[in-house]
């Protein structure tokens, strides 16, 4: 054991590009399933500390649960339980039962009555005088600022401290909740004279349980947060897999001329893959430990990019949790040790005479594992490309998941198909040094597949990724333009002008497959179907639902419907009717307005409509400009979750690349003896990079229009005329972002090594 761990050291010496190579990878790796696993586990546990009602005592609130009953009369009967965002309204008079009690109304955008203000030690002086005016915590207002709020004008009178909210006096906010109270802070009680006075039914919370009433924005937005990090967290992993193990075999595969030498000298196949993977051992437990560190240092700005892109509350961030970091360091260390294992294992059962054969020649590229696992994969994305199309409507999110079953199956094959497109790409190009390219492209196939899969990989997730999203957010928006029949859209609204139409846009909880689940919810004023094209339309004690939610829970029209308000309130209305199917409103609700917050986020103008105080625009200049915020949303979101990845991806492609030409140094010095000059020399080096390149794009746009061809019919199950639509400036940016680094980090490493004699070069042991 103590020799193989000599030669380890004296080969980590020798070959130090290769294992620095490996180092970073598998560090980067553990770094981002660190960082995404840290901030992951910060979004979905942990307690909650009160910020809002910190300095209460005891702080009553109304129920925020919903119950459901599962297989009800059964040995098997249980309960499912999920938490509102928002709580229930409290009886009017509570607040008389409970001496010095604070009513508070959270109404949108954090607006509270003037009464809160004294939970945050604001002189009772300091606010607003007129019940036009409003006082500001935070939030970037300057006084004298006009703001419209709940669909009025108010005038910022001043800036105060304490947490980010905007004060009303207490007669507006009871106007504009419409009486509602969903809190009452309480100072000077013990939690059992408060129980005692409000008896069963409201919540009484104390501690760190007074944070549960404030959940009202918090708690979608810790959902969000979840459901992003939950899918960055399996995209880096599917990266750092692909780049750990393919980087490890690479440097493997470098040293096959020392394994061989190895054998010849009388080594066995044992003693060989014991060398590779103890070097794997040791090279893997320290990257990953540089991997944990930097993931802990880089989790905190990661979550609060996200609070600051909205994605997250406010004051969001990843702390020190073990599970993320020990999953992230064993993750890395296994990738490294079966990429290591794969290609030991390869180099420890040939003959010594035919390994060293061998080494000078690349034969036998495809192993028996990967064909399986390439063949696999490409099986199951074979039926997913012929199961999808038929699934309708509910295909659409399998999509991605077939995307990256492609993307798999294509780098399995990468050394069957990366030389080839390599050399397709440049067999147009005339001239010896492009000759020398493909010739190199095609022959040194290792090489050339583990060059082409990072690129592949990067271009391949964010192309697929960012078309199959635009596209379906296109059809989304080109189905509701279509829809809309109004004369003009009022945002901002002041009022409601007569022949308006209120909209506001909502969430209800559905039971569906007897868990209580979210869906868009739609609420609208009378004369709804004067302004949208419908075949029904809400009226009281009525709903209207969207094709595929009926389907899903066999709702028919004149039936019942049963769900739960965002408050956990029970509903119980007639079905008016079931929308054709479509996909701006499939699984939505169209609801009357008096379930909804009381408050438009938009009025709908009809042709009998007045005007109305607020901006107004066109239809085309509305849904212009909900695709320019909806298409900014999304590239954040895209950025946060391809991002990381992404940036890895592209330190990988600079990594596999400094490798390969690293080891390169002889057969740049057989080229400047037989005459070559330098700069044609680099002109090669530069040139097979960009045919590393090119193969990589092309094989990204092979997957990338299959999964188009995929999703196209599934989106015109809707009934709508669908056109792809690629962003081309950002997969553009991200495929020339490859192009040059993959370029560069071939020119830099050859430049520094031309700078050596050719002799000299040449007379370099390996």
């Amino acid at each position: 054991m103590t020799a193989v761990f000599g030669i380890a050291l004296q080969t980590a010496r020798a070959r130090w590009t290769s294992f620095a190579g490996v180092f970073i990878a598998v560090g980067l790796g553990v770094t981002l399933l660190a960082t995404t696993g840290l901030t992951l586990a910060s979004s979905v546990g942990g307690d909650r500390h009160p910020i809002w009602y910190d300095t209460a005592d005891v702080v009553v609130a109304g129920p925020n649960t919903i119950t459901v009953r599962v297989a009800p009369g059964t040995e098997d009967e249980y309960t499912s339980t999920t938490a509102t965002p928002r709580s229930q309204p409290l009886p009017a008079d509570l607040a008389a039962r409970l001496p010095g009690a604070i009513a508070d109304r959270w109404l949108p955008g954090n607006a509270h009555p003037w009464a809160t203000a004294a939970l945050h030690g604001l002189p009772a002086d300091a606010g607003p005088r007129t019940d036009d005016e409003v006082v500001v915590a935070g939030g970037g207002y300057r006084p004298g600022q006009r703001l419209v709020l709940l669909g009025r004008e108010f005038t910022v009178a001043r800036i105060v401290g304490g947490p980010e909210a905007v004060y009303l006096t207490d007669a507006v906010a009871a106007q504009l909740s419409d009486g509602r109270v969903d809190a009452l802070a309480v100072r000077g009680l013990t939690a059992e004279q408060v129980r005692a006075a409000v008896g069963a039914g409201p919540r009484v919370l104390t501690g760190d349980g007074r944070a549960e009433a404030e959940v009202q924005g918090d708690a979608d937005l810790l959902a969000v947060a979840a459901s992003i990090m939950g899918t960055t967290a399996g995209v880096a992993a599917f990266v750092a897999v692909f780049v750990v193990a393919g980087t490890f075999a690479f440097a493997v595969q470098q040293r096959r001329r020392e394994l061989a030498l190895l054998r010849a000298a009388g080594a066995t196949p044992k003693q060989v893959r014991r060398l590779v993977l103890g070097e794997a051992v040791v090279v893997g437990s320290v990257a990953g430990v540089a991997g944990c560190a930097a993931g802990l240092w880089a989790a905190p700005p990661f979550a609060h990019s996200m609070a600051a892109n909205g994605f997250a509350p406010p004051g969001f961030t990843a702390g020190f949790v073990w599970w993320p970091l020990l999953a992230a360091f064993g993750t890395g260390l296994l990738v490294a040790l079966s990429g290591a294992a794969v290609a030991a294992r390869r180099a420890g059962r040939v003959r010594p005479i035919e390994a060293l054969r061998e080494a000078a020649v690349e034969r036998r590229v495809m192993t028996a594992g990967r064909w399986v696992a390439g063949l696999a994969f490409l099986g199951g994305t074979a039926a997913m490309l012929i199961w999808v199309p038929v699934q309708g409507p509910e295909g659409i999110a399998l999509v991605l998941l077939d995307a990256l079953l492609a993307i798999t199956s294509v780098a399995m094959f990468a050394p069957l198909l990366a030389p080839g497109a390599a050399w397709l790409a440049g067999r147009p190009l005339p001239g010896v040094t492009a000759a020398l390219a493909r010739d190199g492209a095609r022959t040194a196939v290792r090489r050339t597949a583990s060059t082409v899969a990072p690129i592949f990989i990067t271009v391949g997730i964010a192309a697929s990724t960012l078309t199959v999203t635009a596209t379906i957010y296109q059809a989304e928006t080109d189905a509701a333009a279509a829809r809309l029949s109004a004369t003009g859209v009022v945002v901002d609204p002041v009022g409601v002008p007569g022949g308006g139409v209120p909209v506001a846009n909502g969430l209800v909880y559905v039971n569906a497959d007897e868990t209580p689940e979210q869906f868009n919810a739609v609420f609208a004023g009378p004369g709804l179907s004067r302004a949208m094209r419908l075949n029904a339309e809400p009226a009281e004690g009525t709903v209207v639902v969207g094709h595929g939610l009926a389907a899903a829970m066999h709702w028919q029209t004149g039936g019942p419907a049963d769900f739960w308000l965002s408050d956990s309130t029970p509903v119980h209305l007639r079905v008016a009717g079931v929308l054709d199917p479509s996909i701006d409103l499939d699984d939505s609700l169209l609801l009357p307005w008096s379930l909804g917050p009381g408050h438009p986020d938009a009025v709908l103008l009809t042709g009998a409509a007045t005007a109305a105080p607020g901006t107004v625009l066109t239809p085309a200049e509305y849904f212009a400009g909900l695709e320019s915020g909806q298409r900014r949303m999304n590239d954040l979101s895209l950025l946060t979750v391809l991002g990381m990845a992404l940036l890895y991806t592209t330190i990988a492609i600079a990594n596999t690349l400094v490798m390969a030409t690293a080891d390169r140094g002889r057969d740049l010095a057989v080229l400047r003896l037989a005459g070559t000059t330098p700069r044609q020399v680099l002109g090669m080096i530069g040139l097979e990079a960009l045919l590393g390149a090119a193969a990589g794009l092309i094989l990204a746009a092979v997957v990338t229009g299959a999964m188009l061809l995929t999703m196209v019919p599934n989106l015109r199950t809707y009934g709508a005329s669908v056109t792809p639509a690629v962003p081309w400036e950002q997969v553009l940016g991200v495929a020339g972002v490859c192009t040059v680094v993959a370029l560069v980090a071939a020119l830099i490493p050859a430049a520094l090594a031309l700078r050596t004699p050719a002799a000299r070069m040449a007379a370099i042991r390996e």
